[in-house]
């Protein structure tokens, strides 16, 4: 028998649904394992602490309070939020407000694109790259090398 399965058997036999075989099995593995012993120890103790415990009954006047509160508060977020239930921090309020006020200038305003003066270009014509390609021929580089030989030789 495993630790785990000791454990089932420990929660049955506080139930005290154990059969005898079950039984037998449970108190063979308790003699051997230091730590389902332990636990089932710990879960007697727990017995029997919970079995000295008495049941109260609630007055029958504190239960009408407690009762006819919970009927007045509202229930669910949106009634709470109009009475008031809902506390917002100041901040938070405030950094709302501010916001809400820019985003309404701003859509009050229209957009704000530029008006182009000149001729309208639409696509990638717009975008300029930053380096330019330059392409040399063979005839560039002969006429340039020439040249520097030539003025070294002076």
């Amino acid at each position: 028998m495993n630790c785990e399965h000791c454990r089932q058997l420990i929660s049955v036999a506080v139930d005290q649904e154990l059969t005898e075989g079950e039984r037998g099995s449970l108190d063979e593995h308790l003699a051997q394992c230091s730590e389902c012993a332990q636990y089932a120890e710990q879960i007697r103790e727990l017995e029997r602490l919970t079995a000295e415990w008495e049941a109260s009954v609630m007055p029958f006047d504190v239960e009408q309070a407690v009762l006819s509160r919970a009927r007045a508060k509202p229930h669910g977020w949106l009634p709470r939020l109009w009475s008031g239930s809902y506390r917002i921090p100041r901040p938070v309020a405030w950094a709302a407000a501010v916001l809400l006020l820019v985003l309404t200038v701003d859509a009050v305003r229209g957009p704000s694109i530029p008006e182009q003066t000149g001729p309208v270009n639409s696509g990638p014509a717009l975008i300029r790259p930053a380096v330019q390609k330059i392409v040399l021929t063979e005839s560039d580089v002969v006429s340039t090398y020439t040249t520097q030989a030539v003025s070294k030789d002076l």
